[in-house]
């Protein structure tokens, strides 16, 4: 095997582990080969041996194109491993078609990892001062910036883990208003983007200009996105709607932030812990599309393409930066709104793009780092099939499939051609396509409101055995159109797809999101887990299926939606849907759920735990070893003793890394629900975890049957070691476990708070003065926590107890009861009372530090307490809210 050149990071990840098995192809003697090495390969070669290669992949294309008129035999064209650079798409049209029923088949060779790439590396990079670094990049412009494969972050403020909120807004005089202490007068102000998160969508608004008044600065934006904003009544423009600012060079204040300098053509970075700028590799994506797939016309398709075991990678989208962007839904952004909430919307760019295309086949290939969608069958594809992909780190969209709404037609017109709208082709829609086996992770990396799987007026397609994860909107996404009336959707099966961990961040939609009159569709036999509401949400549902307005005429059944924070939503539905034995527990569905057999080898691609080094406290016998927990196989598993009493296992990553998600898969063959609950996920870089962070936790609640429990990490530092620990003493057993590697800008490590169990302290608010009191000295549960003048109170007095790592219980004086998060609620306002300690996760707080106090955050909700309003009223009640940077959310303990 002849390896790639350097891949770093991420996409090392991605490609170095296992690979997956895939159904083999039947060999033909009569198969025509070409070759194309990106090393060692001449186009002036003839390309037909290996030491005869072709240099590009345009130059296999035209090679194709002259002896596929007549073909007796498949034409595989086969990749050698290293990396294509694009400096232009590389265009597949009718010409390149396969022919007499055979396929053009562009393809790795054996197994290499050829790895198509349109990024350009950043050199020369000198001190810039305060740490930064900085290096000329002439005209580049762009969005998205990777350091050894990783993912940095664009100069934002506040930084991530912490948002703004809309103070309020005025749609006549087309300002939005933040409080004053906010804003400045930062360089390049036109180019500074406001990102405002409304429901289910982003909206990135280029600046104007500001005023102050009255503690409020009301912020004009441009033209462009204010006639839209303030037109637009959906997504609601609404007060408390989280918001941050990017790309000042006064934000680039955190490791792993960039900011680039278009006037100054400059780029500017903050090195992350472990970066030498002398020998990093620092890479930018350059074009939009590297391969597009489109036949002649409708009448005259490209077809019999093949695609297989090809990673695409970097690509570029810079249409926020030039006109703003404002989210409709789905990532079919803006073009223009009325107030009647009549919308146009474009669609935007992908990775790889195919239209009036039938029979391509795209298998075993990796779609990552892409600037937008990763793979879109737009228009006018038929009887194609997407299996078996990894599709990781995706911008936006990580698979969208049909049309949506072309940008001259309204986008709830009811698209049903020929009839409707007027002129379009019935053979534009897409038909006969599966997307099934393919691995989804990290899509909606800047672009929230985008599933992993998108797909619009689509008939006839299944979306099967898929598995998502880590998505800020839907899992998958079928329909559009919000109409009853009848269209060209119909005959879809969303069945056997594992999702969890979506919804992640916005809200109003599910793990499985639907829309319109869809006869004949089946939604059945998938698996929906974790979907709950996080601290940026909205209060609009968030669940494990929403069938939304028009949704007619078709079958919900069967289906397993285990904690989700709603079950199945509906809205505005129009007639005969059957809904039957959806569930939160069912072992047939959960285990026939996600990747089939053939494919069940894609998760370790993306796992950093995957065949590391795993030790545990004790070991039951071989045949429960630790590396039976980290080996991708989750009919194996770790058992310790039966005598051990603080029973863990623990992985060594080899590496520090900053984390995203975690999976724990629980034991499958036999039902033990002692080992399905009172256990953590822990991080540490001591791999004796004297100190450690707990990453996840499983309260007294125990898991279904057969569950996988998956969860964001949001602890914004490096580890090298994860654990995962018994806390009750009881047995345990840990089927599998996963990791996933995240990107982005990191936070100091923060130092472990120095309480004193044994001391009493105050909780003191920053903005109003007033103290943390349980209201009228109760004794009560459920008694209401205010803030109050203090009055040396036994009911104002606190002990501070470290349960576990950075997690501690806040015990009352008076009562012996500790702040709890009333009902263990997501939202947001959500009322703080005193209870009986339970070890229940709502029960559980951790410490932020900051330099005027602490930001005190609930473990299950991960809100923040504060005084609501920034009242300095005795007597206002305690709740909790998005992490907002702001005074009443600050607490000193003394």
């Amino acid at each position: 095997m002849r390896p790639a050149r350097l891949i770093v990071g991420l996409l090392q990840t991605l490609l170095l582990a296992t690979a997956v098995v895939l159904p083999a192809q039947a060999a033909h003697a009569a198969d025509t080969s070409l070759y194309v090495d990106p090393t060692n390969g001449s186009d002036s070669n003839s390309g037909t041996s290996t030491s005869a290669a072709f240099k590009t992949i345009a130059k296999a294309r035209d090679a194709v194109r002259t002896m596929n008129s007549a073909m007796s035999a498949d034409i595989v064209v086969n990749l050698r491993g290293g990396t294509y650079p694009l400096t232009s798409p590389v265009d597949f049209t009718t010409a390149d078609s396969g022919t007499n029923g055979h396929n053009v088949i562009y393809k790795a060779y054996g197994s290499e990892t050829p790895v198509v790439s349109s990024a350009k590396t950043i050199t020369g990079w000198t001190s810039a001062g305060n740490g930064q670094y900085k290096a000329s990049v002439g005209t580049l412009d762009f969005r998205q910036l990777y350091v050894n494969g990783v993912r940095a972050t664009r100069a934002r403020y506040p930084d991530v883990g912490s948002n703004f909120q809309l103070q309020d807004s005025d749609k006549t005089a087309q300002v939005l208003k933040v409080l004053s202490s906010q804003m400045a007068n930062w360089d390049h102000f036109s180019r500074v983007e406001m990102v405002l998160q409304l429901q289910w969508a982003e909206n990135y608004l280029r600046l104007k200009s500001y005023t102050t008044s009255g503690g409020l600065a009301s912020i004009s934006i441009q033209d462009h996105e204010a006639g839209i904003l303030f037109k637009r009544p959906y997504p609601l423009l609404s007060n408390g709607s989280p918001l941050h600012f990017e790309n000042a060079h006064e934000f680039l204040t955190e490791p792993g932030e960039f900011y680039l300098d278009k006037d100054a053509q400059t780029l500017y970075y903050l090195p992350r812990p472990g970066e030498t700028m002398t020998s990093a590799t620092v890479q930018v994506p350059t074009l939009e599309t590297l391969f597009d797939i489109k036949g002649d016309s409708l009448g005259s398709p490209v077809h019999n393409l093949q695609f297989s075991g090809v990673t695409f990678t970097q690509t570029n989208w810079t249409e926020a930066s030039g006109n703003g962007l404002l989210n409709a839904q789905g990532g079919n952004y803006n073009i223009s709104a009325d107030p009647s909430n009549k919308q146009y919307v474009n669609r935007p760019p992908a990775g790889v793009h195919a239209a009036n295309a039938d029979n391509l086949s795209f298998t075993g290939n990796t779609f990552t780092q892409m600037g937008s969608t990763a793979l879109d069958l737009h228009h006018g594809v038929h009887n194609s099939a997407v299996t078996g992909n990894v599709v990781q780190d995706i911008a936006g969209n990580g698979i969208m499939v049909g049309k949506f709404s072309d940008p001259d037609v309204e986008y709830h017109t009811v698209y049903n051609p020929p009839t409707s709208p007027a002129g379009e082709d019935a053979r534009e829609v897409v038909s006969g396509v599966t997307v099934t086996n393919n691995l989804i992770n990290r899509t909606g990396q800047d672009y929230l409101g985008t599933a992993g799987i998108n797909a619009g007026f689509v008939h006839g397609t299944t979306i099967d055995h898929n598995d998502i994860s880590d998505s800020p909107w839907a899992g998958i996404s079928l329909g559009w159109g919000w109409q009853s009336a009848a269209n060209a959707e119909g005959d879809n099966s969303v069945s056997y797809n594992r999702i969890g961990n979506v919804v992640n961040q916005l809200c109003d939609t599910a793990g499985i999101y639907h829309l319109s009159n869809d006869p004949g569709t089946v939604i059945n036999n998938n698996y929906i887990h974790d979907v709950v509401r996080t601290p940026t949400a909205c209060s609009s549902g968030a669940g494990g299926i929403y069938l939304d307005e028009g949704s007619s005429n078709m079958t919900v059944a069967n289906n397993v939606l285990s904690h989700t924070d709603n079950f199945v939503i509906r809205n505005a539905n129009g007639p005969n849907i059957a809904l039957s034995n959806n569930t939160t527990t069912g072992t047939d569905v959960m285990q026939a759920s996600g990747l089939q057999p053939a494919y069940r080898g894609l998760p370790a691609r993306i796992n950093l735990a995957y065949g590391r080094t795993a030790t545990a406290s004790s070991v039951y016998s071989s045949n429960w070893a630790p590396a039976k927990a980290n080996d991708n196989d989750p009919t194996t598993g770790w058992s310790p003793t039966g005598s051990d009493t603080s029973a863990w296992w623990q992985v060594d990553l080899g590496s520090a890394y900053a984390l995203g998600q975690f999976s724990f898969t629980t034991r499958q063959d036999i039902d033990q629900p002692e080992t399905r609950s009172n256990f953590e996920i822990r991080g540490s870089n001591d791999p004796t975890f004297a100190d450690y962070t707990v990453l996840g936790r499983q309260d007294a609640t125990v898991l279904p049957y057969n569950a996988t429990l998956t969860a964001k990490i949001d602890a914004r530092q490096k580890f090298r070691y994860v654990r995962v620990a018994k806390t009750d003493g009881g047995y345990f057993y840990l089927g599998d476990f996963s990791v996933q590697q995240a990107g982005g800008s990191l936070e100091s490590s923060p130092t472990t708070p120095s309480f004193n169990a044994s001391t009493y302290y105050t909780i003191k608010n920053v903005n109003s003065g007033l103290l943390a009191d349980v209201y009228q000295g109760s004794t009560a549960d459920n008694a209401s926590v205010i803030q109050w003048q203090s009055n040396s109170g036994a009911n104002q007095q606190w002990n501070i107890v470290r349960v576990s790592g950075n997690l501690y219980k806040i015990v009352n004086r008076n009562s012996g009861k500790v702040l709890d998060l009333s009902n263990s609620s997501h939202a947001k306002g959500a009322a703080l009372v005193q209870r009986t300690y339970n070890g229940g996760n709502n029960q559980l707080w951790y410490f932020e530090p900051t330099s005027s106090g602490y930001v005190v955050r609930n473990f299950e909700s991960r809100q923040a307490l504060e005084v609501p309003g920034n009242s300095t009223t005795g007597g206002t009640a305690l709740d909790q809210w998005a992490p907002l940077n702001q005074t009443n959310q600050l607490w000193t303990i003394q």
